[in-house]
């Protein structure tokens, strides 16, 4: 994730998934429930890679690690934010929105409610139909 793109983001959390034997669409449930959450030091997939290989050998649990992964993805998108005024009413869309975890560490980050939508995935195409639609009549 940059200021330019965030795609290497659903990225890092598939590895991390994958190195944990969750199934993507349970991180964010799963983190949670952590109770002794991980520092991570790195937002690169292949590093985070290897330090949740360490973190594994060193006992730590799936909850943790991806409360941890949340918490460095949600302390970057902290960072891009902060030069915009962020008003109440933030929304989470794409593929992150469908991720409880990473929402409520976002929310935590930025010290915001963070509302998801619905279909957080189809949002940008809802948006973009409705825009159509007022071009076209």
């Amino acid at each position: 994730m940059s200021e330019k793109c965030a795609t290497g983001s659903g990225r890092f959390l598939q590895v991390i998934a994958r190195i944990l034997h969750v199934n993507l669409d349970d991180i964010g449930p799963l983190s949670l429930e952590s109770e002794n959450l991980v520092e991570f030091s790195t937002n690169c997939a292949v590093f985070a890679e290897s330090e949740t290989i360490s973190r594994i050998a060193e006992g730590a649990k799936a909850a943790d690690i991806l409360a941890g992964v949340h918490k460095a993805m949600a302390s970057k998108v902290s960072m891009l934010v902060k030069r915009l005024k962020l008003e109440p009413d933030v929304v989470l869309t794409g593929g992150g929105g469908d991720d409880a975890g990473l929402a409520d560490a976002i929310g935590h980050a930025l010290k915001i409610k963070i509302l998801v939508p619905d279909q957080p995935r189809l949002t940008a195409a809802f948006g973009a139909a409705c825009l159509a639609a007022e071009d076209n009549p």
